[in-house]
């Protein structure tokens, strides 16, 4: 049941504004969809710094406390206040590359909205949901939402004018979204006022801080891409690849997300319980993951021209190799996911996370800025390959390095 929530929130946030790209990319154009795109690149550096690292350590903490009435509302209020200082934080980001970018300067209030999303991101409960495995209601919902915002858009955006209306309205969904269910949570769970635990609040913050940097790191891999892009070449390839770059982005999401994050809780209690049970079910995981990894990439591949045509036109020609050449790309997320998620986190193995993350991303830097210049839109997909290839690697061997050591 929550992985069909899930992948019911999935589809309410990614299928549904991939729905309407046909719309959209045809109404704005190439260019002016690149410029809506490269502004959305630029605000999910931001949004990193306010989801930090509890979409899993505070999703593990309320899986294995939610029996317990005061520890969930310590780790509920812990969560949010330390988001509103985040948010904080990521305006402030927002104001110095202001001064200091000149894509952001040339357009401050297309940026302005785009960075609207991140309040959605602050209030919404994602991670207290998959923490207590009760998403049906919430996928619900969101889906209503998100539906609304598609309406919206085709209503209000006609012409390549409106794309800042584009991106305001997308991220007003998500304010919307994430102040209802912020309310939902706080009545239907009974979290008002909450508990004073330091040393449980302290950790809460602690625990997320390695996967936050992990994160960071982690963002290299794709985001790089159409950063790079922007600043060597025009609007014109940031919408080529962004373009081809949306539609992958919803496979993963499809395909990834759902199962990882409602497998998380899971896992993560069968690992506390029992290395040796919590290593049975990660091994059974891995095996069906890795065929399904397979699948979706074959897919992606043989029906990349009937997608690029269907979904972005005739002007987006220029997308249907990028999306071939990105056909590999879901599966080899997917199975770095499972790995780092379901593996590494559900051992509480996060400390090695911004390892992990900083070899893989600054490796995808460095390879972003040779490439992109020689290569142009295809440097971007060898440095997301790349990049993801190293996490698979390295994970892998930690995990091997650590059920060895252990002998469970």
């Amino acid at each position: 049941m929550n992985i069909a929530s899930l992948g019911l929130v999935q589809l309410a946030n990614y299928i549904i504004p991939i729905l309407i790209i046909p719309f959209v990319v045809r109404a704005l154009g190439v260019e002016f969809f690149g410029k809506a795109s490269y502004a959305q690149n630029i605000i999910s550096y931001l949004t990193l710094i306010v989801t930090y690292g509890f979409e899993y350590s505070a999703t593990q903490d309320i899986a294995i406390h939610r029996e317990n009435k005061q520890k969930l509302q310590t780790i509920f209020w812990t969560v949010i206040r330390f988001k509103f200082i985040l948010l904080a934080i990521s305006f402030i980001a927002l104001a110095v590359l202001y001064f200091t970018f000149s894509k952001v300067n040339e357009d401050p209030q297309l940026y302005i909205y785009a960075a609207l999303l991140n309040v959605g991101m602050v209030m919404f409960p994602t991670w207290f949901f998959q923490g207590i495995e009760k998403m049906g209601n919430m996928a619900l919902f969101n889906f209503a939402i998100k539906a609304l915002g598609a309406i919206l858009v085709v209503l209000l955006v006609g012409s390549p004018a409106d794309y800042r209306n584009y991106i305001l309205i997308l991220s007003l969904s998500y304010v919307i979204v994430g102040v209802a269910s912020f309310f939902y949570v706080v009545k239907k769970y009974d979290l008002r006022g909450g508990t004073k635990d330091a040393d449980l609040s302290w950790n809460v913050i602690r625990k997320g801080f390695p996967i936050f940097l992990n994160n960071v790191f982690v963002s290299f891999y794709a985001a790089i891409g159409i950063t790079v892009i922007g600043i060597y070449l025009t609007d014109y390839d940031v919408g080529i690849y962004s373009g081809a770059y949306k539609i992958i982005q919803a496979v993963i999401m499809l395909t990834t997300m759902p199962v990882s994050l409602a497998l998380f809780p899971v896992i993560s209690r069968k690992f506390n319980n029992s290395k040796v049970e919590g290593w049975s079910f990660f091994k059974k995981i891995l095996i069906i993951v890795f065929i399904l990894s397979v699948a979706i990439c074959a897919i992606v591949f043989i029906s990349s021209p009937i997608i690029v045509k269907l979904l972005l036109g005739e002007e987006f020609a220029g997308a249907f190799l990028v999306l071939r050449y990105m056909s590999v790309i879901p599966g080899l997320v997917i199975m770095a996911s499972i790995l780092t998620v379901q593996g590494l986190y559900g051992l509480q193995l996060q400390r090695y996370a911004p390892y992990v993350g900083a070899a893989a991303g600054l490796t995808g830097l460095t390879v972003s800025l040779i490439c992109i210049p020689i290569l142009g839109v295809l440097g971007a997909v060898i440095t997301w390959c790349i990049a993801q290839l190293i996490e698979i690697i390295i994970v892998s061997c930690i995990i091997l390095r650590y059920k060895k050591i252990t002998v469970f």
